[in-house]
């Protein structure tokens, strides 16, 4: 009998404790009464973006049906072109965004200069130390990674590259696509093999007479599909898409060392005119409900309770090494190599 009481008094208490934790989760990630009630005040929100539109749409639209007394306005454009529309907003002291949502490498600069705040937010502990910044300056919103593709109809199981060395060997001759402006990801390499190795395998890689192309990676992705090069350095996802959604004979290996991982990061602006609204979105963003939304859409998310669609995607099952914002400062080092490199006397 005591042995029954017991086990009932057990599992009342770890149905308790369930509850419990599952309350202060749920009480840690609602926004205090003074973010909601500034929030209100304000009435909207400014999203600078790098989000294609359709996507951002979608995004919008569920953070106003939860929050209906805000209002996003979204200004949409490349990370270059978005900080250079900061950039002439801070000197002439009209501060129009709130929140943007760009890559950490072009990001960097801006950051010294005072253009981002501190927040950390609340969903901020679902994310890898790696995928945010230690000072609170940005959280990772999506990942992308930097992969070799190949089409699964010219290369044959024995001869697919698994890491980028094998894009050395003869076969590969006249066969790689190469983005003429692929700088991140060579900067990754040099910095994570070191300035021997690195450059070593990148004349090596040049004597593959790759076809440097003007492009998106997207491009890229679509003439390995279609067999205009046999593989090429792409972005996984893209990969992933036209293999499971379009059935194109493309694929990549998770083998590959490293796995350069581009991170598109979320900022509070410094001078935001609504600041408790842009946390709202920025909380909204980082979100288990967002990061999912992110999956329908082909990202890769960067929460750790959130899988991607595919589960080779999945960052915690490939050898990353995240494109490290403090790159900026030798980029046009890099720049420089690279067009040396691979474009001179092309």
């Amino acid at each position: 009998m005591k042995k029954r009481h017991a086990r009932v008094v057990w599992i009342v208490l770890w149905f308790w404790s369930v509850w419990n934790l599952s309350t202060q989760s749920a009480a840690q990630t609602r926004p205090s009464e003074s973010v909601l009630e500034g929030a209100k005040k304000e009435g909207s929100v400014v999203w600078y973006g790098t989000m294609n539109v359709t996507d951002a749409r979608k995004v919008i639209e569920a953070f106003e049906k939860k929050y209906p007394f805000l209002k996003v306005n979204l200004y949409r454009a490349g990370s270059q072109p978005l900080l250079n529309r900061l950039t002439a907003e801070y000197r002439s002291g009209r501060y129009l965004a709130d929140v943007t949502e760009t890559n950490i490498l072009e990001s960097y600069f801006f950051q010294k200069k005072g253009y981002f705040q501190p927040y950390r937010s609340p969903e901020a502990r679902y994310f890898p130390a790696q995928f945010k910044d230690p000072n609170g300056f940005w959280v990772a919103d999506y990942l992308n990674f930097y992969v070799i593709a190949y089409n699964t109809r010219m290369v044959s199981p024995p001869n697919v590259p698994r890491g980028y060395e094998d894009l050395l060997h003869p076969r590969w001759q006249n066969l790689i696509g190469l983005k003429d402006d692929t700088i991140r990801w060579y900067g990754t390499l040099m910095d994570y093999w070191g300035e021997e190795k690195g450059k070593s395998f990148m004349h090596q890689l040049v004597a593959q007479n790759p076809r440097m192309i003007r492009g998106s990676y997207g491009l890229i992705s679509e003439l390995t599909a279609a067999g205009e090069v046999a593989a090429g350095i792409v972005l996984a996802a893209t990969v992933e898409t036209l293999k499971n959604d379009k059935k194109a004979p493309v694929d990549w290996q998770s083998s590959v060392d490293p796995a350069a991982t581009s991170i598109v990061g979320l900022y509070l602006l410094s001078k935001a005119p609504h600041p408790n609204a842009a946390k709202l979105f920025i909380d909204f963003l980082l979100s288990e409900e967002t990061q999912r939304l992110f999956v329908t859409m082909n990202r890769v998310p960067a929460r750790t309770d959130v899988k991607p669609k595919s589960a080779k995607l999945d960052p915690a099952k490939l050898k990353i090494v995240v494109i490290n914002p403090e790159m900026s400062e030798r980029f046009e080092r890099y720049s420089q190599e690279f067009r040396e490199i691979f474009l001179s006397g092309r």
